[in-house]
């Protein structure tokens, strides 16, 4: 199973104070590394580090990445399309371009089997994979492990 991380978790795993932290921490021993994800998700969770912690965070991130322990495994390029269609199609919910990159993410023949870490449980459980499919998600509000 692969396991694929949005910005909740990242920022949980890294942000000792984030609200999410201890569930971060907690989905990190039940879901060992590598976690995957997107540059999208590593832009956000920078972004998000950086205005709650600083530099520091930001440096924690890109160490994650550097020992493997955080994998960047999308090319936008070779999606783009099938991401505007998911941009449009949730328009009203509204999808973000990370939360897309993800849904495209778990739409690969590699991630058939997969679960993706998030606290944004509400849009999450919407969005559907080829159209029809329901995500597998583990959040802080319904931990399925």
């Amino acid at each position: 199973m692969r396991i694929i991380a949005d910005t909740g978790f990242l920022v949980g795993y890294i942000d000792r104070a984030d609200q999410y932290y201890q569930w971060a921490i907690k989905m990190a021993q039940i879901y060992k590394p590598p976690f995957y994800t997107c540059e999208a998700v590593i832009g956000e969770a920078a972004y998000l580090l950086y205005s709650k912690v600083g530099v520091q965070a930001v440096t924690r991130l890109l160490n994650l990445l550097e020992a493997d322990l955080v994998k960047i495994d999308f090319r936008v390029e070779n999606h783009a399309s099938r991401i505007i269609t998911l941009l449009q199609r949730y328009e009203n919910v509204p999808m973000d371009y990370a939360d897309a990159c993800l849904v495209v993410m778990a739409e690969q023949e590699k991630y058939r089997e997969h679960t993706i870490l998030t606290v944004d449980d509400k849009d999450f459980r919407i969005y559907r994979r080829n159209g029809r499919e329901i995500l597998t998600i583990d959040t802080p509000n319904q931990t399925r492990k």
